[in-house]
């Protein structure tokens, strides 16, 4: 049912909401409502008994008297919590001071119907009044805008217009069973509906893609204009805008941050990472400039127009400043890549940004040659049948195709990227009619080679190659293959870790400083901090884990012997006896980079017959290494054994 579904996105958003709610009553509503009932105190006149305060608070206690009765307050000002913005508490305590070491008599304001309650300053705090309702308003909408997206029906994924096309359950029940006869069909019904309402979607935006691709602006024609000269705009308008705001700010504060440096208080440096910002959008627009101007209009003749899934995606690059003694010489190197991407939005009001998933990528050097003053770079890409089709309307979540073309030359290099239509079914022409420079085949003929130079060399028992070098080192002793996974072998992630733990740990013990003293605004500043620490705290731990781990494993006629420790603490020993091995497997743990830069990375187990599993290696990078060193170690234990 949809409730289960909602229920935790509805607790989620209760929780903001009535927090929201409570916070802004305990700290802007009493204090309006407090200022409000104070403004009808009558004046009267108190000694000052004490006085002592900070930069978050001043205390006070001072004595009066009604209708010749002495009482005591402690009652400062109208909220009643303390807080640090600006410098009012600074000025009232310093004021206060000086009139309690002069022994001077001070105006107080007292409740004519309970004398007991009396306050020295009944003026409100717009400004603070503001900063509250503001804060505390943040959580009461965000508890809101969840409770809205949540209860609101999702149109894209209703199954009245998700289904639409899509067969009958009962259909689909039938069409499913039949494929199960395939022994190596795994598909569940769930998944094998999903897929058919899935291509129902694609077939849909397809036939709309069909009937108005043409009408998007840069696609009339099998001319394609980059978007340098759109990304030379974007480029000066951002890194103007915040040199405009960043450095009138940077003079305006400096003398402030002199001080607070000379005061002990050296985070106020990374302000400076402002203007390093801006530096460097600067820098960015100048070099996308002199990009421009070298090269000019670079325009992509497309060949077959549009690009065809399952087809070919090629044509013609024509530079025409770029002479072909320059990019021939043996210093440069020319690259043209083609990706799928998949462009979404995340999160949510002003903290919405834009995120890519690459669904393919290919790369390579196209076929050289001269065209006037300049040069044609010619290729062609084999383009697999599951790929989605380019989103003619661009907006929210879509799907694009990129090319990208970068040639390392003396001076400035040449990069433009084009967001160009590929369809599937589309055009009618799935090949290339003049370009015979396949790419894709020469990455798919480089690939098999590496494949086999990886399975000679592995099969040899030489594992100082890519995929197995990086984390591991193997040596011989007798009959006994030893296998060690030193500590810091995950450079990247660990420093990942690192920023995380660093970044999060200094927030977090930042608000918790400022919720120890800050009353009221401590407690919201206090509960704020708590994901802040939790995130700190995982980031420590995997830091910590992923620096100092180490994997010692050794194969012999016996079986395997596998020690885990923590720097040169044991964390986990297990020996299998090769009796007890049923099998070994590979599993995917992770991947870095993205495209073309994209490498997997992967663990061997070792099965028990009780279905338990042991670490034999992990972190090997790529799934050609994995399966071959799997089959090695495979075939040792059966020869051992």
């Amino acid at each position: 049912m949809r409730i289960f579904k909602i229920l935790p996105s509805l607790l989620f958003a209760l929780i903001f909401l009535g927090g929201g709610l409570f916070f802004m009553w305990q700290s802007a509503g009493t204090t309006f409502v407090n200022w409000q009932a104070m403004q009808s105190w009558q004046a009267s006149q108190a000694t000052l008994l004490q006085v002592s305060g900070g930069n978050n608070k001043t205390v006070a206690r001072y004595r009066y008297q009604v209708a010749g009765v002495s009482y005591e307050s402690e009652r400062v000002y109208v909220a009643k919590f303390n807080d640090n913005i600006g410098d009012y508490q600074q000025k009232l305590l310093k004021s206060l001071l000086k009139m309690h070491t002069a022994h001077q008599i001070i105006s107080i304001w007292v409740n004519p119907h309970n004398p007991n309650e009396a306050v020295i300053d009944r003026n409100m705090r717009w400004g603070l009044f503001a900063l509250m309702v503001g804060f505390c308003s943040i959580f009461v909408l965000i508890g809101l805008l969840v409770v809205i997206f949540t209860l609101k029906p999702n149109k894209k994924q209703s199954p009245k217009n998700s289904q639409k096309g899509v067969p009958s359950l009962t259909a689909l029940r039938s069409e499913w069973q039949a494929t199960l006869k395939d022994a190596n069909n795994k598909e569940t019904f769930v998944e094998f509906r999903q897929r058919k309402i899935q291509a129902s979607i694609q077939f849909t935006q397809d036939t709309k893609n069909e009937q108005s691709w043409q009408t998007r602006k840069g696609w009339q024609t099998a001319s394609i204009r980059s978007g340098a000269r759109h990304g030379l705009w974007v480029a000066w308008g951002v890194a103007l805008l915040v040199v405009a705001i960043v450095v009138p700010l940077a003079f305006h504060l400096f003398e402030d941050m002199t001080k607070e440096f000379y005061k002990g208080n050296y985070a106020i440096l990374l302000v400076l990472l402002f203007p390093l910002v801006s530096a460097l959008l600067l820098y960015r627009a100048i070099k996308t400039t002199l990009e421009y101007q070298r090269f000019g209009k670079v325009l992509f003749n497309m060949d077959p127009y549009p690009g065809a899934i399952g087809g070919h995606v090629g044509g013609q690059i024509i530079v025409p400043t770029l002479p072909y003694e320059i990019l021939n010489a043996p210093a440069s190197e020319c690259l043209v890549r083609l990706e799928c991407v998949y462009s979404f939005m995340s999160g949510s009001g002003d903290k919405r940004s834009r995120h890519e998933n690459i669904r393919w990528a290919q790369q390579g050097q196209p076929k050289v040659a001269r065209s006037g003053k300049g040069v044609s770079l010619g290729f062609r890409f084999d383009i697999p049948e599951h790929l989605h089709s380019s989103d003619v309307v661009q907006k929210e979540a879509y799907n694009f195709w990129r090319l990208t073309v970068k040639a390392d030359v003396k001076g400035i290099d040449l990069n433009r990227e084009y967001n160009i239509p590929v369809f599937k079914g589309v055009g009618g022409i799935k090949t290339s009619r003049h370009v015979r420079h396949d790419i894709s085949a020469q990455q798919e003929k480089r690939q098999a080679q590496e494949a086999s130079l990886t399975q000679n060399a592995i099969a040899q028992g030489d594992f100082d190659i890519a995929g197995l070098s990086r984390a591991m080192r193997a040596k011989k002793q007798g009959d006994e293959l030893h296998l060690s996974f030193s500590m810091f072998r995950n450079k990247f992630l660990i420093i990942m870790a690192a920023i995380f733990t660093g970044g999060f740990g200094f927030a977090s013990i930042s608000m918790i400083m400022m919720a120890i003293s800050g009353g009221v605004w401590g407690v919201i500043i206090g509960l704020i901090s708590v994901p802040f620490l939790l995130v700190a705290v995982l980031a420590a731990i995997a830091f910590v884990y992923m620096s100092f781990n180490n994997l010692r494993v050794i194969i012999s006629a016996q079986g395997v012997s596998v020690l885990r420790r923590l720097l040169f603490i044991p964390i986990f020993k297990r020996q299998l006896s090769s009796q007890k091995i049923s099998h070994l497997s590979i599993k995917r743990t992770g991947s870095t980079g993205s495209g073309v830069d994209k490498v997997e990375h992967f663990k061997i187990f070792a099965h028990d017959k009780k279905g338990k599993t042991v670490t034999l290696a992990e972190d090997i990078d790529g799934e050609v290494a994995a399966e071959h060193f799997k089959m090695y170690l495979q075939e040792r234990l059966n020869r051992d054994h």
